[in-house]
């Protein structure tokens, strides 16, 4: 049994470790095929520091999603897509709009978003949650409802 619980961890770690590397690979090819084009428009100084909720910029065209998008593949018993659903359960009672996905996949414009994007990706815990487009891994319910909160 324990031998099963060990190999279901592993098998969520490799998912997850390929959606992870293969978001670095769309981002850093899509770098390389702009050629280094110039700055999004809204762009701040400040994009490089982390929400009082301790969330980092992903993603400004995610800005008016309205849902907080949980990363999670279906169904897997593992301990972080448990905590994943226990999220999305906190947030449905705390009244905010919330999604389960398995992936999830961007386009960035300016290498240092990508670089900024690779500097904060490189040690996040699963599950990975996005709140308007700031992300944060392993958040608890409290930080993510914060971060929704600041949005408003």
């Amino acid at each position: 049994m324990n031998l099963l619980k060990t190999l279901g961890k592993l098998v969520v770690i490799v998912c997850v470790s390929i959606a992870a590397l293969t978001i670095i690979g769309k981002v850093r090819q899509h770098a390389a095929a702009t050629g280094g084009a110039t700055a999004a428009a809204g762009k701040s100084a400040d994009d490089d520091k982390l929400s009082d909720a301790g969330f980092f910029l992903l993603s400004r065209d995610d800005a008016k999603n309205p849902n907080v998008v949980i990363m999670s593949p279906p169904n897997c018993p593992s301990y972080e897509a448990q905590r994943a659903r226990e999220l999305a359960d906190g947030l449905r009672d705390a009244g905010i709009p919330s999604e389960l996905k398995q992936g999830i996949e961007f386009q960035f414009h300016d290498p240092d978003d990508v670089a900024r994007v690779n500097k904060h990706m490189a040690n996040v815990p699963n599950p990975l949650v996005l709140v308007r487009g700031w992300a944060k891994g392993s958040p608890t319910l409290q930080d993510v409802i914060a971060q929704y909160n600041a949005g408003k």
